[in-house]
């Protein structure tokens, strides 16, 4: 009998595991990310779109392959599309001897997995079958899914122009080149034609697609609360842009929208495993607001919660006047009604909470200490008839939808906004380079007294 030291039976054992009885690597589930409209290389998807923190999360530890391809140059049923995905997935599935993986989308990336679903015949540019992909694939996640198109697509494609909708939502459409072949797909009559001639695989109301099962991560709302870690998650700038689109309707045909997709296009078919108030269209990549940790429990195959039971504290929307007038900024201004340079008083962190109830503050956020609004208090002064010598009605109702931002209405009903609308039209922040005219309470210093003034906000 001969025996051997125990590092080296430990060192054999460890090869075996490795590498099993026929000296080949064991077989391994995967993870692909495929990213949405862009022109992304494989190191800008990873470190800009997705970044390493979210795909870590969300892999569970399993190997994985972020894919880069022409997400903007070409629409989702083009060659250059789902072609170049397969040509990155089966060198990666052969080095690593993936035998099944899932599948990760973000937004317009379901277009292309859509198609390669419904067209396993197909061959790409390098001669890959799409089926030696997809017969590996073993579940679908869609994050934020664009199904049935945007109206914002129909925007650009129409207009040539974002006309107000914040800068950083630019990204979404593939960077400012609003009618390339990406965003004229996503257009809503070209996917209602994509969806019912069989170019994109998946039924209204399907959990499956090719055999596969689809699940669904959207966001139906946009948070844009100043003060919380939920706006913050992902870039704050990325949130007030999208509430902008979901304010002014750009996003969706409906109210419930992650600010670019609408409820109606994300949720066309598949099993919806989140529906988060919070998750916005930029965070739904990111893995904010635990969906991370929800994806990779789905990618493990473990059980998680339904969405109606997936709780967490409801945080408050921000007013849109603080971020369109900077309310919460004490500056020097002038008057547009009478030429004064006048202080108008803001609302710093500190007087948010310093137990007394502040004017700018409660306009602002919507509260201010421990009261807030809508407000019909007698020692409000906004609606005190002193404040206005220049108007003969204290802050009228018609002032609603007038274009002009006017504290004194979100004093009133939490927002400014037209006859029967909910959102707050007047008071949506216009892009980096734009303006807002804004009504407040100021010291004219030219008079010395209080008075409504009406004011440019730039930003």
């Amino acid at each position: 009998m001969q025996l051997f030291p125990r590092s080296g039976w430990l060192l054999g054992a460890t090869c075996a595991a490795l590498l099993g009885a026929s000296g080949v690597a064991q077989a391994a589930d995967g993870v692909v990310f495929v990213h949405g409209t862009g022109d992304q290389s494989v190191s800008s998807a990873t470190t800009g779109y997705w970044t390493q923190s979210a795909i870590d999360t969300m892999r569970t530890g399993r190997p994985y392959l972020i894919v880069g391809y022409p997400g903007a140059s070409c629409a989702g049923f083009s060659q250059c599309s789902w072609g170049s995905i397969v040509d990155q997935i089966v060198p990666w599935m052969d080095a690593n001897n993936i035998t099944s993986f899932t599948v990760i989308t973000h937004s317009n990336g379901s277009s292309p997995l859509r198609y390669m679903l419904g067209h396993t015949g197909a061959v790409s540019a390098k001669g890959h079958a799409v089926s030696t992909v997809t017969s590996r694939i073993s579940q679908v996640i869609f994050s934020a899914p664009d199904l049935t198109g945007t109206p914002l697509a129909d925007q650009v494609t129409t207009s040539g122009s974002f006309l107000n909708i914040a800068n950083s939502v630019v990204e979404f459409f593939g960077g400012g080149s609003y009618n390339n072949p990406a965003v004229v797909q996503q257009r809503t009559d070209n996917m209602r034609v994509y969806n019912s001639n069989a170019t994109f695989a998946g039924a209204q109301g399907a959990t499956t697609v090719g055999g596969k099962p689809i699940s669904v991560v959207r966001g139906n709302r946009v948070y844009a609360n100043i003060f919380s870690s939920d706006a913050y998650c992902g870039g704050y700038m990325y949130t007030i842009g999208l509430k902008a689109a979901a304010l002014l309707g750009w996003g969706s045909f409906n109210a419930s929208t992650d600010g670019f997709i609408g409820s109606d296009s994300s949720g066309y078919f598949g099993n919806i495993i989140i529906d988060d108030a919070r998750l916005n269209h930029h965070q739904s990549r990111r893995g904010c607001h635990n969906s991370g940790n929800l994806i990779a429990k789905k990618v493990a195959s473990l059980t998680i919660p339904p969405p109606s039971q997936q709780t967490y504290t409801p945080e408050t929307n921000v007013q849109g006047a603080a971020l369109a007038c900077n309310n919460y900024a004490a500056a020097y201004a002038t008057d547009f009604m009478t030429g004064n340079t006048v202080w108008k008083y803001g609302c710093s962190s500190t007087q948010l909470n310093n137990g007394y109830v502040e004017p700018d503050c409660l306009i602002s956020y919507g509260y201010s200490s421990s009261y807030r609004i809508p407000s019909t208090a007698s020692w409000n002064p906004f609606l005190n008839p002193a404040y206005y010598p220049t108007w003969g009605e204290v802050c009228p109702d018609s002032w609603h939808g007038d274009g002009i931002c006017d504290a004194c209405l979100i004093s009133k009903y939490g927002f400014d906004a037209t006859t029967g609308s909910t959102g707050a039209n007047d008071c949506v922040q216009a892009p980096p380079g734009g303006s807002n005219w804004c009504a407040d309470l100021a010291w004219d210093t030219y008079y010395g007294f209080h008075n409504y003034a009406v004011v440019k906000a730039l930003h």
